[in-house]
């Protein structure tokens, strides 16, 4: 039998073994889904208790099944859940998180994390300091957890981590809303590369924690143009009317692009006041400044497009009328 011949009979023969497994995995799969729904909605304490010994020797589509319901499940059903976690799978889990092999670790992590105890957490933090999909993995489990210790975990993180996953990193933050205060707060104070710095600062405006205000105020005159580029987008959204001041100040930046969104933040504040700074942006040399003044002004309403008008007919900088044409064109007024 030739070499070709005998690689497709083992393709062949491959995959019937896989479709097989696959079919016998869904099988298992399916009833073992079945009896926990059953389980966690029964007023039978040892229900759970009952499932676990009842699927001790299929800890594979165990694990499956209860990563697949981490979202889905809340409340006191969780931690009925969590019951069949302890008395099966915890033990199988430590030993995949020891292995050297990283698929094993992922295929568990995020369900260790969730269900572990206090007492587990030297197991989590040692995660943290892994490899970066190991170290992502941890952070958007630990998001799930809504307790203070938690957002201190993550920033210690993410302060330690050389290149980190901004967005990573950020989302994870976000949902853990107003918890991250009192951890952000001395974050912020912390000499964090501008990178880094920047990505808080832009977090209390995303959530926006308006009692974190005075904190990121301090940097809009910050030598670096990106930390202050950040501080005027968490402005415009967290809304604070004494943030006005600022934010006409930053209009006047040296640095076109910080001119730009803080151009696009008075906009969203709607403050009839900054109606001449916002109008002058559309005389500016620099499009995305142009730009953000046009859409600025629309932003304010009546006044704002009375502007947009009055520059649209004027001849002395055809760029400017251009933008307030094209503005005009593109709103309802």
């Amino acid at each position: 039998m030739s070499f070709s011949l005998c690689l497709v009979l083992f393709i062949f023969l491959r995959r019937i073994i896989v479709n097989r497994n696959q079919k016998i995995f869904q099988k298992k799969y399916n009833q073992i889904e079945m009896d926990i729904l059953k389980a966690i909605s029964s007023s039978d304490v040892m229900a759970c208790h009952k499932i676990a010994k009842k699927y001790r020797f299929q800890s594979n589509v165990l694990i499956k099944v209860l990563t697949d319901y981490l979202d889905i499940i809340k409340g006191r059903e969780k931690e009925k859940l969590k019951t069949i976690f302890n008395h099966v799978l915890k033990e199988k889990c430590l030993k995949q998180l020891n292995s050297a092999w990283t698929a094993k670790k992922l295929k568990v992590l995020r369900l260790f994390v969730i269900f572990s105890d206090p007492s587990d957490i030297k197991t989590v933090i040692k995660f943290l300091h892994d490899k970066p999909v190991l170290r992502l993995t941890v952070i958007n489990a630990l998001s799930r957890i809504q307790e203070p210790e938690t957002a201190s975990y993550i920033l210690q993180a993410f302060e330690e981590d050389p290149h980190p996953n901004l967005l990573g990193y950020m989302h994870s933050l976000y949902v853990l809303g107003n918890i991250i205060v009192n951890p952000l707060k001395e974050y912020l104070k912390k000499p964090l590369p501008a990178e880094k710095l920047g990505m808080l600062i832009e977090l209390v405006g995303a959530i926006p924690i308006r009692s974190l205000y005075s904190d990121i105020i301090v940097f809009s005159e910050h030598p670096d143009k990106e930390i202050r580029i950040r501080v005027a987008r968490a402005l415009g959204n967290m809304q604070i009317p004494d943030s006005i001041e600022i934010l006409k100040k930053l209009a006047n930046d040296s640095s076109w692009i910080v001119n730009a969104q803080a151009l696009k933040s008075l906009g969203k504040m709607k403050s009839l006041d900054a109606v001449k700074i916002i109008t002058r942006g559309l005389f500016s040399p620099f499009w995305n400044v142009r730009y953000n003044a046009g859409y600025g002004l629309a932003n304010l309403g009546v006044e704002g497009i009375k502007q947009l008008k009055r520059v649209a007919k004027q001849k002395k900088d055809r760029y400017a009328a251009d933008m307030a044409s094209m503005v005009l064109g593109n709103i309802i007024y």
